[in-house]
């Protein structure tokens, strides 16, 4: 059975999913307001879903005690957690860099509804790049980091862990609270 920390990220990560399958599809339909529109919200979740692990989950993880972290079964040695968890925290600036950059040349674009077939190809394959490290960034997460808390904290902790990620997981920016 998953802990609540896993069904929370898991369910999260697929709505980011979906967002994105939207976004190519908007793209490829060339409805670049309605693409932007869904980039900006997609960047914002984005954010929100990172700064819930690395405000809560990865800092619970890398301070929980050495002992608990056996190498046996599906736990780590404590330097493979760190390892791991210094990775994970390389591919969050990754994305948070590069959709800063995509948001600014939108932004640069001024709100134009056309744009010629060759930017939206590189629109696209931008995207592409950016979703495929974030599936393998995913299945890491998924795979690993999301089953750790319950292997390693009491029931009452992983819940806890699980309200404190709930919690900023809906605290989106203002200019998305009526969607």
């Amino acid at each position: 059975m998953k802990n609540p920390v896993e069904t929370l990220l898991e369910d999260d990560h697929e709505s980011l999913a979906v967002l994105l399958i939207e976004l190519d599809s908007e793209l490829k339909a060339a409805n670049v307001a309605r693409a932007f529109d869904l980039l900006d919200r997609f960047w914002a979740r984005l954010a929100v879903h990172i700064r819930a692990e690395n405000l809560h989950l990865f800092p619970a993880i890398a301070t929980a005690a050495t002992s608990l972290f056996t190498g046996k079964g599906n736990l780590p040695t404590v330097e493979e957690a760190h390892s791991i968890l210094l990775q994970l925290r390389s591919d969050h600036d990754f994305f948070m860099k590069e959709l800063a950059q995509m948001i600014k040349a939108a932004r640069e674009l001024g709100g134009r509804e056309r744009l010629p077939r060759k930017e939206i190809k590189e629109w696209r394959q931008r995207m592409t790049e950016l979703r495929k490290r974030l599936e393998t960034h995913n299945v890491l997460e998924e795979g690993l980091v999301y089953t750790w808390p319950s292997l390693l904290f009491d029931q009452k902790l992983v819940a806890s862990l699980g309200d404190s990620l709930r919690h900023e997981l809906e605290n989106l920016p203002p200019r998305f609270a009526l969607h």
